[in-house]
Order: C-alpha cells, then structure tokens, then sequence
C-alpha cells in the first residue's frame, strides 16, 4: 500500500492505547467542527431573508413568513436549473430527495403518474441544446 513504508506498529499495547486515545480526541474534535460548522449553516439558512432577496421572493409569490435564505438559495438554483444548468438541477434534486436511486442513470430523469388522475397533468419543458 503507497504510504505505508513509514508507519510502524506499536511497541507495546500502552502505546497502542495510548495512540488510540489520541486518535480518538482528534476524530471527536473534527466531528465537533464539523457538527458546528453544520448547525452555522443552518443558522444563516433559516435567518429570514433580507432586502433585496426579500423583494425578489415577493414577486415570485411567497408568503413573508416562508422568505428565508433558504428558499432563496432553492429559487436561484431553480431558475438556474430552468436555464439549463445541470448541476443546479442535480443539486436541487438531491436537496428534494430525488437521487440515482429514483433514476436509472443521472441523465435520464423519470416521472411516475397516475393515469387515472387527470387533474394532475405534468408538463415538462427541457430547453434544446444544441450540439
């Protein structure tokens, strides 16, 4: 294995301990970091919505009580995806909950629809890329 002709096992199992503790109070540290960085992102995602994106989700029809930076980040990656972004869109499929599983490849997006049910037509527009 590349990198490993350095490394030498433990002399004795209180060394061996002892780098396992160690190893551990790293890993707890970077899960920690992680975790924080995590609950700021979703501090700043929740914060409701200021000024001109204010403005913006207005004329899209949200309510004010739903106007968070969320649902602004959600919006632009929706209108970017619409204009032909494909990784916006894979990104907002994620977000959804619409992976691969869902899909038979990332290129190939499927609907499922109730026939019976014709109130609920779905109606797709994907924009022609010329080759």
């Amino acid at each position: 294995m590349p990198g490993t002709d350095n490394l030498k096992p433990p002399s004795t199992t209180d060394e061996a301990r002892e780098w396992g503790r160690t190893g551990g109070k790293k890993s707890g540290e970077s899960r920690r970091k992680k975790r924080d960085a995590k609950e700021a992102a979703r501090l700043f995602l929740n914060l409701a919505a200021t000024e001109q994106l204010d403005d913006n989700l207005a004329k899209l029809n949200v309510k004010k009580i739903d106007r968070t930076n969320m649902l602004g980040v959600i919006a632009r990656l929706t209108l970017s995806a619409q204009s032909g972004n494909v990784r916006a869109a894979e990104v907002l499929f994620e977000i959804a909950g619409y992976n691969d599983a869902h899909t038979n490849n990332s290129n190939n997006m499927s609907v499922n629809i109730d026939q019976k049910d014709d109130e609920n037509k779905v109606i797709i527009y994907l924009p022609h890329i010329e080759e």
